[in-house]
């Protein structure tokens, strides 16, 4: 598997099971981070944590829909999401013992993560090739 095509290229597309796999070593690495970022700097350490992974969670799921035949940007959906939960909270702005933006943004972010896993992580992609590329199984339309 080419990781630097996966975490840093948005043309063209990939299976199912290359996104599960960059979608799971994203999530380890940014716990991971995260903790320790937060461990030495506090709360920004999120806000860096989530920077960090922006940009290779959004080209695993740009590539994936493509796959599925829609424009890579709806890959932007969830880490745009996730970055500006972790600004939020970090500027004190969502608090969890306040409840009200807190659980809006978490019933948002809860629906677009089930869209997410249904449509990329559950349905095949487009069969044959689409305007983003050649199928990534070698399928013939």
């Amino acid at each position: 598997m080419d990781f630097g095509y996966l975490f840093t290229a948005t043309a063209g597309r990939i299976n199912r099971a290359k996104w599960w796999a960059g979608v799971i070593i994203i999530g380890i690495a940014n716990v991971i981070l995260s903790y320790i970022l937060a461990q030495i700097i506090g709360t920004v350490g999120w806000v860096i944590s989530a920077l960090v992974i922006f940009y290779p969670y959004y080209a695993v799921g740009a590539k994936r829909f493509q796959d599925r035949g829609r424009p890579g940007s709806l890959g932007l959906i969830l880490p745009v999401l996730g970055l500006l939960y972790n600004l939020l909270f970090a500027a004190g702005v969502i608090n969890p013992a306040e409840g009200g933006l807190y659980y809006l943004f978490g019933l948002l972010t809860l629906a677009v993560v089930i869209w997410y896993f249904v449509d990329l992580g559950c349905l095949k992609g487009a069969s044959g090739a689409n305007e983003y590329g050649a199928d990534p199984l070698g399928v013939a339309a």
